[in-house]
């Protein structure tokens, strides 16, 4: 299955942008106290920077975005079914089910064409519903899969509580010392072998959400204190199509 095709630069620009202004400490000022990621019956991943490119007759996988032929400087496009003309610049826009439990709100715009495709970008949601982690040592074959690489994840976790979209918990924030220094460690329950992680530490978690939603996490340590364990990085999502 062709991938959509990212802008490295550009998803770590907005990656980083995104991140300042929600780490406090980073950016201007601390600003209001954090506030914890709260859990619930959903699960969100942002795709800040998403493209794909469009042959003829082509529909964008998962959702109901068709090219379907070009005239000149417009293009005939159908969404849901119903057509639409198109130039540059125009929305592409989409949300709806993509699979059992997933949604999807496409934020698109057309760009320039290029031999004959019709390239598209914006920004693209996932939402899972009712998301059940569970670990996987290894990942199941996902070469048919939809495919959303590198989706932004930040969360600020209280302690006792669980790290969104994977079965760690969180237990609480642990000094260790080292010489005349303390170091704040943040433990976790779920890891295999040392259950601590320092500020700056990696974290790689990967398992399924649903029977048809795996993740991939790639996270790191930005704080440990009172107000919780602040994570931030980037998620790996697939969605096995029925």
């Amino acid at each position: 299955m062709k991938q959509n095709r990212w802008i490295p630069g550009f998803a770590l620009f907005l990656l980083l942008a995104m991140l300042a202004c929600t780490i406090p400490g980073v950016g201007p000022g601390d600003g209001p106290a954090a506030t914890p990621t709260p859990l619930g019956d959903t699960l969100s991943f942002a795709i800040p920077a998403y493209t794909y490119s469009l042959e003829q007759g082509e529909t964008i996988p998962g959702t109901q975005l068709r090219y379907v032929e070009r005239s000149g400087d417009t293009y005939k496009v159908t969404i849901d079914g119903l057509e639409a003309i198109k130039r540059t610049g125009d929305s592409f826009l989409w949300d709806g089910l993509v699979a059992p439990g997933v949604y999807a709100n496409y934020n698109l715009r057309l760009t320039t064409a290029v031999f004959g495709s019709l390239p598209v970008a914006g920004s693209v949601e996932i939402t899972v519903f009712y998301p059940q982690p569970v670990a996987l040592d290894e990942l199941p074959n996902l070469d048919t899969a939809l495919d959303y690489r590198n989706t932004v994840v930040n969360y600020l976790i209280p302690a006792g509580r669980q790290i969104p979209g994977t079965s760690l918990v969180y237990s609480g924030l642990s000094d260790q010392q080292e010489g005349d220094k303390t170091i704040r460690l943040a433990q976790l329950t779920g890891l295999t072998g040392y259950p601590y992680l320092a500020v700056g530490d990696s974290l790689h978690w990967q398992g399924s959400l649903l029977n048809n939603v795996v993740i991939e996490n790639n996270m790191r340590v930005i704080s440990i204190n009172e107000d919780g364990l602040r994570l931030a990085g980037t998620a790996n999502l697939w969605i096995l199509q029925p």
